[in-house]
């Protein structure tokens, strides 16, 4: 029996989308910055304003922050629930170092990108909050499995006279 028989659905399953959810990433990297992009940030940013725009927050920035902390929480719980021998933290340190890369690979000019320190924070944060949720998946699943079923108590049952 090979090890991909042993394998999983679910895991299978998470490392099949973490295959996709890498590339998107990568695209989303790679692509010079276009209108279609901020018009994103903004529609996220408004979103959370409630509808309206606040004077003193621009939508944009922060719809650039929540997308950057949001989207690595997947990308950290993927990870962790694919490759279940790998801690769950360290799979976040891996996402804050990919984010590292990914800021790096913003400077190149051609892309017309800005790298900022503190996206690599925010992916960070992102990163470590799907880790949190990774080991909270795991505690519930070891509960489960370790709980011991419920058994009648012998003088909770009448015996038969």
């Amino acid at each position: 029996m090979s090890t991909t028989d042993r394998t999983p659905n679910r895991v299978r399953l998470c490392r099949g989308i973490t295959a996709g959810y890498l590339v998107l990433i990568g695209l989303a990297v790679l692509t010079p910055i276009r209108q279609e992009a901020i018009a994103v940030k903004r529609m996220a940013g408004v979103r959370l304003q409630g509808g309206t725009s606040h004077p003193a927050i621009d939508p944009v920035v922060l719809g650039d922050v929540v997308l950057n902390i949001v989207g690595f929480i997947p990308l950290t719980l993927l990870l962790s629930l694919g490759w279940p021998k790998v801690r769950p933290y360290v799979w976040a340190g891996f996402c804050l170092l990919m984010s590292v890369a990914c800021e790096t690979l913003q400077l190149i000019p051609s892309l017309n990108r800005r790298a900022d320190l503190l996206n690599i924070v925010e992916n960070g944060s992102g990163a470590f909050i799907g880790a949190w949720i990774a080991v909270q998946i795991r505690r519930l699943s070891a509960w489960q499995v370790i709980a011991p079923a419920p058994t009648a108590q012998p003088d909770a049952v009448p015996a038969h006279q």
